[in-house]
């Protein structure tokens, strides 16, 4: 259906769909983005118009639940009715959707400027034991266009406007450069930043000291969500 846009449709019914997005496709309509640009929701729309809809308060997002950062690819939940907008945003605030993302590492730095010492066990040495990264954020650098994590024995940053929400970050490694990682609450850019505060930028994420990669190495696989009395779950390859 969508072959020369690189977008899937992974899971389909008649509340719900859920949409495997390339890499360096917006996920929503950007604020510096010329208005007819290409995003996720404006290809989906076009063969499912009622994605359109303004479900929640920020109209140009439609059903679209939760977004991918632009040079990030996998899965995104789209709402197709009301009914499942208000139950999935129900079930977010709740932190009952999980998201899963795939990730690799070959590049072992110190975080860039403006971070906090890390706190954290170095998911690397773990032996294959989930590392829970958490951290507030607030922007940083020119146009606001990075964050950083920010602690809460941080009072100097705290009296700065920072996210307001504790957001954390379960990682696993996998073996060779290779992590897991898994979120219940989002934050923009948020797994990057806590990989490369733990040392491990993510490959191709020249934002946050990665390795030199010609995309970012970065996959959204999986993602699971109560609906209706039942908790569904949708996966992608690596």
């Amino acid at each position: 259906m969508f072959e020369k846009t690189g977008v899937k449709i992974a899971y389909e019914d008649t509340h719900i769909l859920v949409v495997d997005k390339p890499a360096g496709l917006a996920t929503v309509p950007l604020k510096d983005d010329p208005p007819d640009a290409p995003t996720l929701l404006s290809v989906v729309a076009a063969a499912y118009p009622e994605t359109l809809t303004a479900f929640g308060r920020n109209g140009w997002e439609g059903g679209v639940l939760h977004r991918l950062d632009t040079p990030t690819s996998g899965l995104v939940i789209v709402a197709r009715t009301r009914y499942a907008f208000d139950a999935l945003m129900i079930a977010s605030r709740a932190e009952l959707i999980t998201k899963e993302y795939w990730l690799s590492s070959h590049l072992r730095a110190k975080p860039p400027k403006g971070f906090p010492a890390y706190p954290y066990e170095d998911p690397a040495l773990a032996g294959g034991k989930e590392v829970v990264i958490g951290s507030l954020f607030r922007p940083w650098g020119e146009k606001r266009r990075e964050v950083r994590p920010v602690l809460g024995e941080s009072p100097r940053h705290l009296l700065e406007k920072t996210s307001g929400t504790w957001y954390m970050t379960r990682v696993v490694a996998q073996g060779s450069g290779v992590f897991r990682a898994r979120i219940t609450n989002g934050f923009r850019h948020q797994v990057r930043v806590h990989l490369a505060w733990s040392g491990h930028p993510i490959d191709g994420d020249d934002r946050y000291g990665g390795k030199p990669d010609e995309k970012l190495r970065l996959r959204a696989t999986a993602v699971e969500f109560p609906f209706d009395g039942r908790t569904m779950e949708v996966r992608v390859k690596e």
